[in-house]
């Protein structure tokens, strides 16, 4: 268990969730195709962004209910700054939220053994 959340917490830090040197990241979105250090394939075959997407949209969503909560329970007669302040707080929150989810997803693809699993795809496709 400790293994899979330091997998977890290695890739949303933007490192290997492997060896926890390598760096994810080439750029602020671009991700590497794999690991420096250890040489491992962060991601196999294809773009495997759906779990990184899913998890970001939840935590933003959740964000978002708790913020419209508050909005309506601390500004009732300011809804309509309230509502603006919390849309674009959370689309800068969406935006920079992805690359940790993107890292978190590297990690649980590691944590599943996926990462492997891309790797003898691509032996058998040869």
């Amino acid at each position: 268990m400790f293994e899979g959340i330091r997998a977890l917490w290695r890739g949303s830090l933007g490192r290997c969730p492997h060896c926890g040197y390598g760096r994810i990241f080439r750029s602020f979105f671009e991700l590497v195709e794999g690991c420096a250090q250890c040489g491992r394939r962060y991601e196999g075959t294809g773009d495997q962004s759906t779990g990184a997407m899913g998890i970001s949209l939840t935590v933003t969503t959740l964000i978002g209910f708790i913020g419209a909560v508050l909005v309506v329970l601390w500004l009732p007669n300011q809804l309509g700054w309230g509502v603006t302040a919390l849309l674009t707080t959370l689309s800068g929150f969406q935006a920079l939220a992805y690359r940790v989810s993107r890292g978190m997803w590297i990690g649980l693809l590691w944590i599943t053994g996926a990462m492997d699993e891309d790797e003898h795809r691509d032996e058998f496709y040869r």
